[in-house]
């Protein structure tokens, strides 16, 4: 095991990939826990493993795949969900997204019914984590993309999830259902096109670009939303958005034109960069 945990990242070194890739590639191949790496390193490894390990390294290191892609899975918020090139890979930053509507949801609407949308679900996260945070609230989640809701539908059933899954454009789902909701998040598309040139082909190249790219300087998915949410919030109500780093102002003031007495805050993620906005709406 160790000789071939030292081929690969010498390997991926070479081919300017990140070396933590052999790693956890191996321990999913092996179906063990690090510790057990640790202990059994000095084994052989089984070569039907080994020829499978290998020909997913070479094919990381050549085109960029996602290690995501290869295992067919990612943790969010401690729990495991199916990816494929249909949706997102899940994110920190997102992480940090739900776990601040969590603490605002107690702070804010706290002994009172919930429900929930998730706009442009992608694999679920958002509407399955609050769902299993919330088990009384009624949580709908929306995508444009009906592969996308496969995989939404598969994650959530899976966790024991309850969720209603919508598809259509943004608000439209919520629309057509004449439904309104007190909790409404979103990690919409939010990546200008012209930055496509400088992202990794880990992402630009297998990462859906439906849920990568907007207009408008990356903020359309924002506009088109927050103007419409006077027709789909039950007031009060909070609104969540994830970001791109440098658009937290723009859709602050998206928010407090719409609503001027909101509360909005712009939140940074772990690494200091604008992340995240929170509104507290009461029209």
């Amino acid at each position: 095991m160790l000789e071939a945990l030292q081929e690969a990242t010498a390997f991926l070194q070479t081919h300017q990939r990140e070396e933590r890739v052999a790693e956890l590639l191996l321990l999913f191949h092996l179906g063990i826990s690090k510790t057990e790496l640790l202990m059994n390193m000095r084994e052989a490894m089984d070569p039907v493993l080994y020829a499978t390990f290998r020909k997913d390294i070479e094919e990381h290191a050549e085109t960029g795949i996602p290690l995501q892609h290869l295992t067919g899975e990612e943790e969010f918020l401690g729990r495991r969900y199916y990816v494929n090139r249909d949706v997102l890979i899940p994110r920190p930053e997102t992480e940090e997204l739900v776990l601040g509507v969590e603490n605002m949801i107690q702070k804010r609407l706290a002994g009172q019914d919930l429900a929930i949308a998730d706009i442009g679900t992608g694999s679920g996260i958002i509407a399955t984590s609050l769902k299993l945070a919330f088990p009384a609230a009624e949580v709908i989640a929306t995508d444009i993309s009906e592969r996308a809701l496969l995989i939404a539908k598969s994650n959530s059933r899976t966790l024991g999830a309850s969720i209603s899954l919508k598809q259509g454009s943004y608000l439209e789902p919520l629309r057509q259902l004449e439904k309104r909701v007190n909790v409404l998040v979103s990690n919409p598309p939010y990546i200008d096109e012209v930055d496509k040139e400088h992202m990794t082909d880990t992402v630009k190249n297998f990462d859906p670009s439906l849920a990568l790219f907007a207009d408008d300087n990356g903020l359309a998915a924002y506009k088109e939303i927050i103007s419409g949410l006077s027709n789909v919030l039950a007031f009060p109500a909070i609104a969540a958005f994830e970001i791109g780093w440098q658009q937290g102002t723009a859709v602050r003031d998206m928010i407090v034109e719409k609503f001027p007495s909101a509360e909005v805050e712009v939140r940074q993620d772990i690494n200091g960069k604008d992340r995240m906005v929170f509104a507290w709406i009461q029209k």
